[in-house]
């Protein structure tokens, strides 16, 4: 059905998910009972499940991870070692309870729980379902855990009344939005600067956790036979359509040693959002039970074929001993090194771009980069990049930034103590006379020589978090200076893009990067605080911006998924010192 992989690759291929998770077990889907004289209504937030700072709410929960008593045998590349699930020992409550040992290209990564469990709540039947995503990767060497949560409240016929989601932003941090179904809307709210989420439109027969498996036997398609429906994707609060097609019957091995079964295998597409779709995905259930065994598809956050194979709970759990590396799958090789390129001023790339429908639109023209020679039948183009240190004198005004570029928002949290100090600790010094392009830059500085580079126990923090930790990668870097900036009355929006990164081998990286823009003297200007020069050289390419309004979820890091979804092939053109 529906990749598990939706719910963490939107924010995985662009940022590290590492906060502490907690056991995913049967008190994960525990309902709150109504109160004497308490309305018939549901409140989304008795349905809250993983609160920010470890902190649980109406439900108790460990915050430790599992460890299994005795792990499996690591696998080898290219394969999942891991046992066929036994027969669970379900509770009388308990509809279903699979779990899945997660891979890429054979080398494991962790594992999902997917489970649903009966309820009652004033003598009404309910399910409440839960996916629940564990996953142990590497970046640049050092091994993080990632976390993430959906969950659905339906009745007994499938409709849903709740949902929710939860993805790990930090160290004991975690985004947490949960949804009331109102008639034809998702009334969303979330936690501290989240609460103001943002409702979203809910069509007609909505397919939630506990549901959705049983879609397979519902349906009973004939091979070349599809049925279409709609799911809610919280991490980017929106409710998409899936297309699901019976693709053949087929005799499968699915675990090592064991005979082959006779299998159904799927092909699940999802419709694109806004410009992006994820890959398709296969599973293969089995013909008699329609129960899912095994789930594959490509993803390019992870770099690879992802798997999901259906085993224990022992072996799921099982500890990762070694992690992929996932720089290794958010960069795109150059064919050569271009020395001095963050202190150049201008730099042409050549783009092929086969995996990709519209070509035209995977980078943007503004001021400092241009689409050129595009051929789109070949799907090859030129990416003309200029340094951009400063107000360019001469340029055409651009209008004035809305509100938006200057409000204090879920992500750039600027209005609280630990972004105003440090803000004002970075202007002090400067004359009165000192005008936006100056305090700007002022921020940029005072970031990169106070901030840790290189510490992945944050991710997509908001930016009050960043202010107290002071640590971070690029985009805790590009997050802290666009609060900062807007501390100081100096609008401004994030960057997400790719960077030159040199190699040990001499074939440098365009790796995925964030930065920061400000708006001063009429333009929109880049900086970086992650490298301090006061402004970027043509080693920046652009992919998007975004101003972080009124946004609580990971849809403004799509369209960087898109361009390494294009798996591009970039060789550098003519380039000016």
């Amino acid at each position: 059905m529906r990749p598990f992989g939706v719910l963490l690759g939107l924010a995985t291929c662009c940022t590290l998910l590492a906060a502490q998770p907690p056991k995913p077990d049967d008190k994960n889907i525990v309902i709150t009972p109504k109160k004497p004289g308490e309305p018939d209504k549901f409140d989304e937030s008795k349905f809250i499940i993983i609160r920010p700072n470890g902190k649980p709410s109406l439900v108790t929960q460990p915050t430790t991870p599992v460890t299994p008593a005795q792990p499996v045998t690591p696998p080898v590349a290219g394969t999942l070692n891991v046992p066929p699930p036994g027969a669970p020992k379900l509770d009388a409550d308990m509809v279903f309870d699979y779990w899945f040992a997660a891979a890429v290209d054979g080398q494991r990564i962790g594992y999902v729980q997917w489970g649903a469990k009966k309820t009652k709540r004033n003598e009404r039947e309910l399910l409440v379902g839960v996916k629940y995503q564990n996953f142990t990767v590497s970046r640049f060497g050092q091994v993080v855990g990632q976390w993430g949560e959906e969950r659905t409240v339906e009745t007994a016929a499938g409709e849903i009344l709740v949902t929710g989601m939860s993805q790990g932003l930090g160290k004991d941090q975690a985004l947490v939005l949960s949804g009331v179904v109102e008639g034809k809307t998702l009334k969303v709210t979330g936690d501290g600067a989240a609460k103001h989420a943002s409702d979203t439109p809910w069509p007609e027969g909505v397919v939630g956790c506990a549901r959705e498996p049983a879609l397979f036997k519902e349906k009973r398609l004939k091979a070349g036979e599809s049925f279409d429906y709609p799911a809610y994707i919280g991490v980017v609060n929106r409710v998409v359509k899936m297309t699901v097609t019976l693709e053949a019957e087929e005799s499968l091995a699915l675990w090592q040693k064991e005979p082959a079964r006779k299998l159904l295998r799927y092909l699940s597409k999802m419709e694109p959002v806004g410009g992006f779709r994820l890959p398709p995905a296969t599973t293969w259930v089995d013909a008699e039970t329609f129960e899912p065994l095994k789930m594959e598809f490509d993803f390019p956050g992870f770099g690879g074929k992802v798997t999901f194979l259906r085993t224990t709970k022992e072996a799921a759990t099982a500890a990762v001993t070694r992690p992929i590396e996932l720089f290794n799958a958010q960069s795109i090789r150059l064919d050569r090194e271009i020395p001095g390129i963050h202190r150049g001023s201008s730099a042409v790339y050549k783009v092929s771009a086969p995996k990709d429908d519209d070509v035209t639109s995977l980078f943007p023209t503004d001021a400092r980069q241009t689409v050129k020679n595009l051929d789109v039948k070949a799907k090859t183009f030129e990416l003309h990049v200029s340094a951009t240190r400063g107000p360019v004198k001469g340029a055409a005004a651009m209008p004035a930034p809305g509100k938006e570029f200057t409000a204090s928002n879920y992500f750039i949290n600027w209005d609280n103590d630990g972004v105003k100090g440090h803000a004002a600790a970075a202007v002090k010094g400067l004359p009165a006379t000192a005008g936006d392009w100056d305090k700007a830059v002022a921020v940029e500085r005072w970031v990169n020589r106070n901030m840790r580079a290189f510490e992945f126990s944050q991710a997509m923090a908001p930016a009050d978090s960043v202010a107290k930790t002071l640590s971070g990668d690029c985009t805790e870097y590009a997050m802290l200076a666009a609060a900062m900036c807007r501390a100081v009355g100096v609008p401004s929006r994030t960057v997400l893009g790719l960077v030159y990164a040199p190699a040990k081998d001499g074939k440098p990286y365009l790796a995925y990067h964030m930065w920061h823009e400000v708006f001063a003297d009429g333009q929109w200007l880049p900086l970086d605080a992650t490298l301090g020069q006061g402004g970027v050289g043509p080693g920046h390419l652009k992919i998007a911006d975004h101003s972080w309004h009124d946004e609580k979820t990971f849809a403004p890091l799509l369209p960087v998924l898109r361009v390494l979804s294009a798996k591009p092939a970039v060789t550098v053109g003519k380039v000016e010192p």
